[in-house]
């Protein structure tokens, strides 16, 4: 088994041990893999045939897909902020890539926020979905990672989060549309139209045999044949993220660097990388891998304005463990392309992240255990009551009505109809805000300063600004 201890803090100029750390007997990492995910943990919970009209529908005990079992990614249970529906992901989102993929051992475990810490969480109404449970204790659960990632296409349609894909990218192909990668792959997701059970059980059976396929052709060094054989796969199911990651991985080993980056770009805005077990099943030995990875440090440092490999590369280095490594990558890539909010994003989450950042975390939690005794004082719901209008990262409006009934609405301009989400509100035991609907919570830190509100989703990356909303 890789020893994920053995890590090497260096980059570039100091040659990243890879071959004496985490590559270590890659040939057996298929069957000697740490459970970080709980794979295979079977939820009862599965995704449903067939979806209504509105596109709103959630799992249910009564389907499943394609006669298969949903697999759940354990840090999507564990996130407080969700979106639990399949008009938010397509019908493969990435937490549940283990139910389709025998070769996706799971994704990155990074970005748990030890300074937020749920104590005895309560939740304002009784609906009982993948953030909480009420038999469980939550003093060591938190919300994990960039919120897109447990929230789907959601995050963007809110205006929480905004993109824009600074690389460019190979479109690709599907059946019934074309993949230009100028989205996150979760809202490419969430045009998609569902199939028959008959139809899906083909396109199923197509994208698998291609992406076998494309598997095999990859092992073999044939990198071109396997990007082909990829892209195939992807016409059958283009809402499979890990295909794209797939894909983005031959233009890697192609030495095709800023394709990759526009391929990775929008997959890392939906969703969390690959783990080292799954990456190095790739491959044939750890040599192979060690030469390409080397290649993109050199081709970096040879290239020191090059965002696009340094994002790359900073990618490479989260999969393979080296958080203060792929630091530095994100940070360079901010600097040089500031229109990189996922590199920006990856950044705060890979500093808070690294094991050199857990003393000065232990402090800032022993701040937040004084603010869960109540030495700040709470807000009171009722100073909440009313109308709040913010302006998203694009400059659209964002109106939030927090009704005195305990109902609420939520309505961003740059949505497709306007009005996004409604459902409850309340103030829990510990002061944050939760918006719940019967398939989407979130969970946020909440400030009152005068007319204004500060609005950050809970356990967002350090340094996440949020929204600030002004009374209206």
């Amino acid at each position: 088994m890789v020893n994920s201890n053995n890590r090497s803090n260096s980059i570039i100029n100091n040659n990243t041990n890879i071959n004496n750390s985490r590559t270590t007997n890659i040939n057996n990492s298929r069957t000697n893999v740490t459970n970080i995910t709980n794979k295979t943990t079977k939820i009862s919970n599965n995704w449903g045939k067939q979806w209504s009209s509105n596109r709103s529908s959630v799992w249910n005990d009564t389907h499943r897909v394609n006669n298969r079992q949903v697999q759940i990614n354990q840090n999507f249970q564990r996130s407080l902020n969700y979106a639990y529906r399949p008009a938010s992901w397509g019908s493969r989102p990435w937490w549940s890539n283990s139910t389709y993929h025998d070769w996706h051992h799971g994704s990155w475990n990074y970005g748990w926020n030890r300074t937020w810490q749920q104590k005895n969480y309560h939740p304002p109404r009784n609906s009982y979905l993948p953030g909480y449970r009420p038999e469980r204790n939550y003093s060591n659960d938190s919300s994990w990672g960039i919120s897109a990632w447990s929230l789907g296409s959601l995050a963007y349609d809110l205006g929480y989060n905004s993109y824009r894909n600074p690389y460019k990218a190979p479109p690709v192909q599907s059946r019934s549309t074309v993949i230009n990668y100028t989205m996150p792959i979760s809202v490419v997701a969430s045009t998609e139209e569902p199939e028959t059970e008959d139809a899906a059980l083909t396109s199923e059976e197509k994208s698998t045999a291609a992406t076998e396929r494309a598997r095999a052709q990859f092992r073999s060094g044939d990198y071109v044949g396997a990007l082909s054989s990829t892209d195939e796969a992807i016409s059958y199911a283009y809402s499979d993220s890990a295909l794209h990651e797939f894909r983005a991985l031959s233009m890697f080993a192609l030495g095709r660097y800023g394709d990759a980056a526009g391929v990775l770009n929008p997959v890392l805005a939906s969703g969390p990388g690959w783990d080292w077990a799954t990456m190095s099943a790739f491959y044939s030995d750890s040599e192979t891998y060690t030469a390409q990875l080397r290649r993109l440090e050199s081709y970096v440092q040879s290239r020191p304005d090059s965002a696009d490999a340094q994002f790359v590369l900073g990618y490479h280095y989260m999969v393979s463990g080296f958080i203060d490594a792929a630091f530095s990558m994100f940070d360079r890539v901010v600097t040089l392309q500031p229109a990189d909010t996922v590199a920006a994003q990856l950044r705060t989450l890979a500093q808070s992240s690294s094991p050199d950042s857990e003393d000065d975390l232990s402090e800032e939690e022993d701040v937040a255990d004084e603010d869960v005794d109540g030495s700040i004082e709470q807000i009171d719901p009722a100073d909440l009551d009313g109308g709040w209008k913010a302006m998203s990262g694009d400059g659209k409006p964002i109106t939030l009505i927090l009704n005195p009934s305990g109902d609420f609405s939520w309505n961003y301009e740059g949505a497709a109809d306007g009005k996004v989400l409604s459902g409850d509100w309340a103030i829990d035991d510990d002061g944050q805000l939760v918006l719940t609907a019967s398939d989407v919570q979130m969970v946020a830190s909440v400030s009152l300063e005068e007319d204004t509100l500060a609005f950050v989703l809970a356990g967002s990356p350090v340094g996440d600004p949020g929204l600030s909303f002004e009374r209206l």
